[in-house]
């Protein structure tokens, strides 16, 4: 475990000096081409310190507990290496707790996984040039999933997967896998757990701000509310004029899956949470670059015996940051005109061969097990030693 911090800790620090004393200075100089979120960050989190009330009092188009987590940082000056200290010390933990609960699984393969996600090209990039907040996300991502596979925490599983879905969307990915697991009983206790946890975030802000507070409920599951952003293929397409609509791409997602939960129910958690987010990256319209360090994470461990799906993961990401590069000067900000075709092009064939691997990669998986599809545990009172969770 030593060797995984002192290595993140150099690493991500060489980032942040570089991006502070070169980058920001010689290429992030037009304050309309930010390319963090940070003053966004800084004005919910100031909101929050002072007194007032998320939605009702500023503009906020996320979950309420990414912003609450938004708040050392900004109290801490809001500076730059204030905010790429903080989200690397959550890559750093993420990477750590990667190794710490699977090596009770696997010891070597707990450590492979480990440095393979912490020296993924987005994973470094996104806490450090990037600064976005999905470098905490990730941790409340995978935390769920590391407590059960490393430590059997089922209660532990249902009460952080609550938390995590109002700190950032993604996380609802965890419930269904894990309840399709659980006898009747289990199921309602879990269930009761993660409903009473989500009213206790969210009473305050249906009650004092409740038009306001389902705006982004309205927008990941309807595709409503914003014009179609991020870097999947479907958005690019759609810049270009050939448009599907976001609310048909959604509708197909969720039929995705379900045929997933049906077909892979007797699978174990870690299979059905990888697959779904395979799907939901094909599919849905509005993916950021930095959602990919989510995937990645639970990508990486579960294909770490095979180093050809290893070097496709690590593909994905060059092929996406070879996309965000182009669709941010191209069609975000709009600062660029020079061979639009040609760069256009080249995004959406990157985008194109992404979703050929991950089409690749749902039926590899689909068809073979992994090291951690070999733990065995309890999944209730009544069976003993079942595959997966």
């Amino acid at each position: 475990m030593k060797k995984i911090i002192i290595a993140g800790i150099i690493t991500l620090s060489f980032l942040i000096y570089l991006d502070v004393t070169v980058i920001d200075k010689n290429v992030n100089t037009n304050p309309l081409t930010d390319h963090t979120d940070n003053l966004l960050y800084i004005e919910r989190a100031k909101t929050i310190i002072n007194g007032g009330l998320l939605y009702r009092d500023v503009v906020t188009k996320t979950p309420p507990l990414i912003n609450y987590l938004l708040i050392p940082p900004v109290y801490f000056g809001a500076s730059p290496v204030a905010f790429e200290i903080y989200f690397s010390f959550f890559i750093m933990l993420t990477a750590v707790s990667i190794y710490y609960f699977l090596s009770s699984i696997n010891k070597k393969l707990a450590y492979k996984s480990s440095f393979l996600f912490l020296f993924i090209p987005t994973v470094l990039a996104t806490s450090t040039f990037c600064r976005q907040d999905e470098s905490i996300t990730v941790f409340f991502f995978t935390f769920p999933l590391l407590l059960l596979y490393g430590r059997e925490k089922k209660f532990l599983y249902s009460i952080f997967s609550s938390i995590g879905i109002w700190i950032k969307m993604h996380p609802i990915f965890l419930v269904p896998p894990f309840l399709i697991k659980q006898g009747k009983k289990e199921i309602l206790k879990h269930v009761l757990i993660i409903v009473a946890i989500s009213l206790a975030i969210i009473m305050p802000f249906l009650i004092f701000a409740f038009d306001e507070f389902i705006w982004f409920i309205k927008f990941y599951f309807f595709g409503k509310g914003e014009e179609l952003q991020g870097i999947s293929l479907w958005r690019i397409m759609d810049a270009i004029g050939f448009s599907i609509p976001s609310i048909f791409l959604i509708a197909l997602f969720f039929v995705f899956l379900i045929a997933t939960y049906v077909k892979f129910r007797k699978n174990s958690v870690w299979k059905m949470v990888l697959i779904s987010l395979i799907g939901y990256f094909i599919l849905y319209p509005k993916i950021h670059y930095e959602y990919y360090i989510i995937l990645f994470a639970v990508a990486l461990p579960y294909l770490a015996e095979n180093k050809r799906d290893v070097i496709m993961i690590y593909a994905i990401s060059v092929l996406t940051s070879i996309t965000l590069l182009i669709e941010q000067r191209y069609l975000d900000w709009k600062t660029t005109d020079y061979a639009y075709w040609l760069f256009i092009s080249i995004a959406i064939a990157c985008m194109i061969i992404v979703n050929a691997i991950f089409i690749y990669l749902l039926f590899h998986i689909s068809k073979k097990d992994s090291w951690l599809d070999k733990r065995q545990f309890n999944i209730s009172k009544n069976n003993t030693n079942l595959q997966g969770p």
